[in-house]
């Protein structure tokens, strides 16, 4: 019977049985669904005819035609091109309407009956979008958002803020931090004064949150024919637009000292990029008279106000009504009301002499599960198609928003508090549950106070997602994130180290770069211990335990690897910032821990096993241990690898640090840095890699010897 079975849908032919939904996804090439529909598989046929019919899709002959992907599911009925703007595709046999009375008999009987699609009819999309439609759209999805409590409240921030702090990134700005940093007298005289209006002085009740507003905001005229910046209104309550957007390499308008004058008077519109202008069209059309535009509301190139107004970045995105993204547009002359790649839909196509039927949805994965992909996936379909999502800047403003209207290639998609909703319905069924909502689990996780573990999980999601985004200015990496960052440390009372966190020392130390981008030739940030240090994505070790239970709602995290785990002492983390922001950019940074260290050969590891199992094509070698695998920061030319070096006479550049030994029921493991020694100073190293002592026959992961047990505890400092 197995030999009858297609090796592209492994289907025999005819059988168009649904499947039970528990068979794993695969990925098979588009030549191959081509080869065997040439060879008799009217199943690929059929989905072979309706994928050359997507004008997204790679040609035969083409340079990506050999290299295209489809993954295939729910036992070979559901097909989904891996290339950007490609349709989902369900192969169905239909069942005729005066069947429908004996199906339930037939279920009951164990007898095959014709299926329904697991997809859901989608509603078609105009090939164009206007102002006035997009305007009709977000007020038809805004009103069905006033009945949502938690999207109307001005309570983002959390009830957990404590006396000595300020709301959101200015909290602890004002404190003499663990770290040493202090601020001037009268920079804390003038926070007591912010935190004093907000609990209402001694003796008396707590108020509800004032909502913070940006210095600046634009006033739009009737139409959105005239604009002007002004002073934002005093009112707790003015409702105004944010949006969200690419700059793209040589955007020139913006707000600079010598137009800012000129600009509170009046803006030139015949000189507004069009991004900016469709914005402000469609702010006043759903009734709004002000907008915040972060080129032309912060004064660029002056340094106070940039960081003044950085530090409430959170807040204005936050605080909007609504939020638009171009997320569609690379650049802000592109614009947002364009032509939009759709197809009719919500007819299922017939196959011509046949009894299938197939039904086609947008693609909504990138939308929903981006968070998920690798550095190597992002630049392949995400970057081209929806660049703002690979903006660094772009993550927190969308994960902030209370609501926000993504202008996505094919349709617009809503995301709020309760729901995500788009044009064409899909996102609304049951296909796309609450699962993966990134945003919606971090409101949740600020609600939980005294939770180590649910913030640790929570910030590693965020970064993971976040890492793999760009700056234009790298040295944002920091102040991009850095609102989110304020709401954990009100959450939790942490504090926070460059990106990492005092109470998850050492364990924060054990991010991975992800091996399928490029890594740099050396660091270009410090600390190097720091994720900030890196350019591109990274991740966290995997928890082994299987039936891990899941503190995060909304989704599934595998982050919390330490569990029953022995760390290393952290005896000391001091942070030298840039500037005043305590979540903002830093000059440099050091922990003192006492650990242990093993000298180390590193090489590249021999055969493709290695890459499959472990995502690394490094190995590290200690003492007659068997190899284990390594994830280096930097490249190969960065580490300056000398064959010659490997003589037991010659000192080794390269040291494992011992970091944590894991020690829980399913298994133990090693986890240890890879650091190299800075000459001329005093027991002072930098980071380069991280390397885990485990076995690449066992799982779950365990080892068979310590690197470490045998050697006396020393006293170091990572810088």
């Amino acid at each position: 019977m197995a030999r009858n079975l297609c090796p592209s849908c492994r289907r025999s032919e005819g059988d168009l049985r649904p499947g039970d939904g528990k068979t794993e996804s695969r990925e098979v090439s588009l030549a191959s669904i081509q080869s065997t529909a040439e060879n008799g598989c009217s199943l690929c046929s059929f989905v072979q005819e309706l994928i050359e019919q997507d004008k997204t899709a790679p040609k035969k002959g083409g340079s990506e035609y050999e290299s295209a992907m489809v993954r295939v599911e729910d036992h070979g009925l559901r097909f989904t091109g891996q290339w950007q703007g490609a349709l989902v595709i369900e192969v169905y046999q239909p069942r005729m309407a005066f069947w429908e009375w004996i199906v339930r008999c037939c279920s009951f009987l164990g007898l095959h009956t014709a299926s329904q699609p697991k997809l859901p009819t989608p509603t078609d999309v105009p090939a164009e979008v206007s102002c006035e439609h997009a305007t009709s759209t977000i007020n038809r999805w805004l009103k069905a958002c006033e009945d949502h409590p938690e999207c109307n409240s001005h309570n983002f921030f959390g009830a957990q803020l404590r006396r000595n702090e300020v709301l959101g990134r200015h909290a602890g700005s004002s404190l003499r931090q663990s770290f040493g940093l202090v601020v001037s007298v009268l920079s804390c005289l003038r926070i007591h004064q912010k935190v004093k209006g907000f609990w209402g002085g001694p003796g008396q009740p707590k108020s509800n949150p004032v909502p913070i507003f940006p210095k600046r905001m634009i006033h739009l005229g009737e139409r959105a024919e005239t604009a002007r910046l002004e002073a934002t209104p005093p009112s707790p309550t003015v409702s105004y637009a944010a949006l969200s957007y690419c700059w793209g390499g040589d955007a020139t308008f913006m707000t600079e000292k010598g137009s800012l004058k000129d600009f509170e008077k009046e803006l030139p519109m015949d000189k507004l990029p069009l991004t900016i202008k469709d914005a402000f069209c469609l702010t006043r059309e759903l009734g709004l008279e002000y907008i915040w535009v972060d080129a032309i509301c912060i004064v660029q190139g002056d340094a106070s106000d940039w960081e003044e107004e950085s530090q409430k970045m959170g807040h204005i995105y936050s605080n909007a009504k609504i939020v638009l993204a171009a997320t569609r547009s690379g650049n802000v002359r592109e614009g947002m009301f364009t032509n939009r790649s759709t197809a009719q839909l919500s007819i299922d196509t017939p196959s011509p002499g046949s009894s299938m039927r197939a039904r086609r949805n947008l693609n909504h994965e990138i939308i929903v599960s981006c968070r998920t992909k690798s550095d190597y996936w992002w630049d392949k379909h995400i970057k081209g198609t929806f660049p703002l999502l690979s903006r660094g800047w772009g993550f927190q403003e969308r994960m902030l928003a209370t609501r926000i209207v993504h202008f996505t290639p094919t349709e617009l998609v809503w995301e709020c508090q309760r729901s995500r909703k788009c044009e064409c319905g899909v996102m609304e069924s049951k296909l796309y549950p609450t699962m993966n909502n990134l945003g919606s689990a971090l409101r949740i996780c600020l609600k939980q106070t005294n939770d180590d573990r649910s913030m640790r999980q929570m910030w590693r999601e965020i970064v993971n997602s976040y890492s793999v985004r760009k700056l234009t200015q790298i040295d944002d990496k920091l102040p991009a994130l850095s609102g989110i960052a304020g709401l954990l440390k009100d959450c939790s009372g942490d504090t926070y180290c460059a990106g990492l966190w005092r109470r998850s020392l050492p364990f924060d130390l054990l991010w991975r770069c992800d091996q399928s981008g490029q890594l740099q030739v050396r660091k270009r940030r410090s600390p190097s211990w720091s994720w900030i240090s890196v350019d591109g994505a990274v991740k966290w070790p995997v928890c082994q335990n299987p039936n891990e239970d899941q503190p995060l709602k909304y989704i599934r995290s595998t982050t919390y690897f330490e569990c029953g785990a022995k760390g290393i002492e952290v005896c000391d983390v001091v942070i030298e910032l840039d500037g005043e922001d305590a979540y903002g950019r830093v000059r440099a940074g050091r922990i003192n821990a006492r650990t242990r260290l093993r000298p180390v050969t590193i090489r590249r590891a021999s055969g493709g096993r290695w890459s499959d199992i472990f995502g690394t094509e490094w190995e590290v070698l200690v003492c007659d241990s068997e190899p284990a695998p390594f994830w280096p920061d930097i490249s190969e030319e960065g580490l300056q690898l000398d064959p010659c070096r490997c003589g037991e006479d010659i000192p080794h550049i390269f040291h494992a640090m011992e970091v944590m030994k894991s020690g829980n029921i399913t298994g133990s493991w090693e986890e240890a840095l890879v650091v190299r020694f800075i000459e001329g100073s005093k027991q002072q190293y930098e980071r380069v890699g991280v390397v885990a002592n485990v076995s690449s026959n066992a799982r779950p992961w365990t080892t068979a010897k310590s690197w470490f047990d045998s050697l006396e505890t020393n006293e170091i400092t990572l810088v």
